[in-house]
């Protein structure tokens, strides 16, 4: 990261703890503009994972009641962000364990198979990606839209997910072969 990236970086991590100190003393316009900063992102997430529109929402919904109900206690030393997914992520396994889903893993055992066409127009491209994530077991299509849509670390998905983070690096490689079969499978590219 240069340097100029890190000091924006910094730049915003102040800016964000500034608000979250203000929402702590009970300043509902500072948690409003925390919420309305996030709320895209977490409605995002939450929807790719569970592909419902009501029950993304509601997820979304319960992580920032259950945000603002524990912020009081929030380090301020840390970014906001992976403390809203790790709280969307455990509402959404509730949700998934509530529901009698299984949070699974993919089978060891996966082919590797060629790059997709580059010359695929983007936003069929994007559609056939979205079809074929339904494909990946919940887990892994976690790790996919944690790392590669909200661009969290490595780290930050280990710890969110409490796994190691060679786990969350060979998931994620074999979740993109999967995903990679099967858009082949379906789309003989």
């Amino acid at each position: 990261m240069s340097l100029i990236m890190r000091m924006a970086m910094l730049d915003y991590l102040e800016k964000e703890a500034e608000l979250i100190k203000k929402a702590q003393t009970g300043d509902e316009g500072s948690f409003k503009r925390l919420l309305n900063a996030y709320k895209g992102r977490i409605f995002s997430y939450s929807y790719r994972m569970l592909q419902n529109y009501q029950d993304a929402e509601e997820i979304t919904f319960d992580t920032f009641i259950k945000c603002y109900k524990s912020l009081s206690g929030f380090d301020l030393s840390k970014p906001l962000a992976p403390y809203l997914f790790t709280i969307a992520h455990n509402a959404i396994m509730d949700f998934l364990r509530k529901n009698r889903q299984h949070y699974e893993y993919l089978d060891e055992h996966q082919g590797v198979v060629n790059g997709l066409d580059k010359k695929m127009d983007q936003k069929r491209q994007f559609e056939r990606v979205e079809v074929a994530m339904a494909g990946l077991a919940p887990v892994d299509r976690e790790i996919v839209i944690l790392f590669h849509k909200e661009e969290l670390s490595y780290q930050e998905i280990s710890e969110m997910l409490n796994l190691p983070v060679t786990t969350i690096k060979t998931r994620l490689h074999r979740a993109r072969e999967k995903l990679r079969s099967l858009l082949v499978e379906k789309h003989g590219e």
